[in-house]
């Protein structure tokens, strides 16, 4: 069964944007559908969401071109392993985000969904929680130090450690001289999100 067929409807509130009706009919991609059906509740919210509030920010071409398509598809496999509606709901704005305009430098959506279906329900926690541990005077300094007693409601520091070395391995997180700092890829993940700041 085509996996895309549950996320139709919801692919449909894109038209008034641009998006072709007859193109999406011959989408199709190899997944769980009953995962790509709870997927569509939540990207039926952010698209429409996005169109009320974003609506002049939509980047037409994208939302027309085979990168878009490809994104889809990406988003249903990342909702297969996703161990929660939470995580669910991440992917969803994450793929919502790949339609915006944002200023350069400009964002590899491809590579970021990919770290996005990566992460684990805990480490998706932690890393949107890293944004409120950030210095509020200056949040783009991205650093988060070692020996900080902070941690994300509902995890002890041991799990928030253990989150932390994995965002480490995704490449979300580096060590530097005596704590951790947000990457690049970090903030990619955190515009399309838009989270910590990264609202148009």
């Amino acid at each position: 069964m085509n996996a895309l067929i549950p996320l139709l409807p919801a692919l449909h509130t894109l038209e008034p944007l641009g998006l072709s009706p007859t193109a999406v009919q011959t989408w199709s991609a190899s997944a769980n559908p009953e995962r790509a059906g709870r997927l569509a509740r939540y990207l039926e919210a952010e698209f429409r969401a996005l169109a009320g509030a974003y609506a002049g920010s939509v980047d037409h071409a994208y939302l027309r071109s085979d990168a878009f398509r490809a994104n889809v598809v990406q988003a249903v496999r990342a909702a297969e392993v996703a161990e929660s509606e939470a995580k669910l709901r991440f992917i969803a704005r994450a793929l919502a985000g790949c339609l915006l305009n944002f200023p350069p430098p400009a964002l590899d959506k491809f590579q970021t969904l990919r770290i996005i279906g990566e992460l684990s329900d805990r480490e998706t926690q932690v890393f949107v929680g890293l944004f409120e541990l950030l210095d509020p005077m200056n949040p783009f300094e991205d650093r988060i130090p070692v020996g900080t007693s902070a941690t994300v409601v509902g995890l002890t520091r041991q799990e928030f450690a253990a989150a932390l070395l994995g965002l480490g391995q995704l490449g979300v997180l580096v060590r530097e001289d005596a704590g951790w700092k947000l990457t690049a890829l970090a903030r990619q993940v955190a515009t399309l999100c838009r989270i910590g700041g990264e609202e148009l």
